[in-house]
């Protein structure tokens, strides 16, 4: 398929699956997964957005915090000293974000950065 002299993007498509996956709306088509136990029949599955935090000054603060978190990784290449300045770093972010955040909110934030990174994290933790 052309657009204006370009070829459009075509994701490939797996074993089992029947059709490619959508862009638009994001959506995993329905596919069937041999195994040696039967097959698994996977349903279509709509993708759906995350939801945005608010913007109040106590949200903007703490995803400060959390881009600073996964930010210190940087300087933890440095050798020798890079491990030990990331740590601390990211410790006094922490310190604040305990600050900021209620008591909820900050256990959420904890329970979702095992997962993901901080940034990700505080986007879940504020719009639970």
């Amino acid at each position: 398929m052309l657009f204006r002299g370009v070829e459009m993007v075509r994701l490939p498509t797996l074993p089992g699956q029947k059709g490619p996956p959508k862009l638009w709306p994001p959506t995993l088509p329905e596919t069937t997964i041999p195994t040696p136990f039967g097959e698994v029949h996977l349903p279509e599955h709509k993708v759906k957005l995350p939801k945005l935090p608010p913007f109040d000054e106590k949200s903007r603060n703490a995803m400060k915090h959390a881009v600073a978190i996964d930010g210190s990784m940087v300087p933890g290449m440095v050798p020798w000293v890079g491990d030990v300045l990331a740590d601390v770093v990211e410790d006094l972010h922490f310190a604040e974000l305990r600050k900021i955040l209620t008591t909820e909110q900050y256990n959420e934030f904890i329970k979702q950065d095992k997962v993901a990174p901080a940034t990700i994290a505080m986007m879940r933790a504020l719009t639970k």
